[in-house]
């Protein structure tokens, strides 16, 4: 029995060792650009990955090449250097990734590729003057959107500022991660976020809602919770001033038995009203399904509708946001 044991262990060993071995030698047969990639220069930016197609493999290493330039411009932030900024640090890290990967790279080429077995490995190459300037025009129709959205924003109702003043802080963003890149005009762009960022939260703050009496209780209680999340004040008396939106959400509910199962949908219309006057309105149908009653089929229903809302977000549900 012994003997078994240890001629079993002696067969397991020698078995991960013939692995580790063809895994070396699968290591080594890999082609040397793709296990020591070139680093980025003044002239080029580079990317490498892997795919069972060239067009896979292309996508991958413009992927990789986003991705050496998310870890630059992090490595270069300011902000990313100072100490006990772990929460900022990371908010800057996905602010980056999430705008970098807005970036097309158009000018590229595929410089190198070899096919091993099944796997195409491929390197791409992007011209760096190319890209800077194709970088700089993004970046001044950007700053040509922000100026305008600013321009016309001092006649716009309270909800119409809103959306302006969220749209500038989108752009803005992406203008800054631009100005990262170019390591040009950073201040300015950080200066447009704070500015955006500040009237936005004056905004929120003045802003409140008001539900109509005979709105549906049930979808008035989801609505009520998701705009508290988005810490927007709710209002339990209705006034006619200018900072108060008044919601109207009306509901049409059918049911019906398909193969046993319970199915209900809603239709929900909201109507947002400001001084008496609709600046925005919305249909949207939800439905749920239960094989247990008629009135579980509602209730998941309901639950469709906040999946809907973490989805898509509240005010545009509401209609308030396109």
């Amino acid at each position: 029995m012994k003997n078994l044991f240890k001629n079993i262990i002696f067969s397991l060993v020698f078995f991960a060792l013939i692995s580790s071995c063809k895994s070396e030698k699968k290591s080594s047969d890999l082609p040397a650009w793709y296990l020591s990639p070139k680093q980025n220069n003044s002239s080029s930016l580079y990317g490498v990955s892997e795919g069972f197609t060239l067009e896979e493999a292309t996508k991958s290493a413009l992927a990789d090449a986003a991705a050496r330039l998310i870890v630059s411009i992090s490595s270069e932030s300011v902000l990313l250097r100072e100490e006990n900024q772990n929460s900022a640090n990371e908010e800057m890290r996905q602010q980056i990734k999430q705008n970098i990967e807005k970036i097309d790279f158009t000018n590229f080429k595929v410089s190198r590729s070899q096919q091993i077995g099944a796997q195409i490995y491929v390197e791409v190459e992007i011209s760096r003057p190319d890209f800077i300037a194709a970088q700089k025009e993004k970046m001044s129709f950007l700053d040509k959107q922000i100026f305008d959205l600013n321009k016309n924003i001092s006649t716009q109702n309270l909800i119409q500022k809103r959306n302006s003043l969220t749209t500038i802080l989108d752009l803005a963003k992406q203008s800054e991660i631009l100005a990262r890149i170019l390591q040009s005009n950073l201040k300015e762009k950080l200066t447009t976020i704070a500015n955006a960022q500040n009237e936005l939260n004056k905004l929120t703050d003045k802003v409140e809602f008001y539900f109509e009496i005979n709105s549906p209780n049930e979808i008035s209680a989801i609505i009520r919770s998701a705009l508290n999340k988005e810490r927007i004040k709710i209002s339990r008396t209705e006034s006619f001033s200018a900072n108060q939106v008044k919601i109207a959400i009306s509901s049409k509910s059918t049911s019906g038995n398909v193969y046993g199962a319970h199915i209900s949908k809603i239709k929900i219309d909201f109507e947002n009203k400001v001084a008496g006057k609709t600046i925005a309105s919305n249909a949207i149908e939800i439905s749920g399904s239960s094989s247990i009653s008629e009135k579980e089929s509602y209730s998941a229903a309901l639950e469709s509708l906040k999946e809907k809302i973490s989805q898509d977000g509240i005010l545009k549900i509401l209609g308030i946001v396109n």
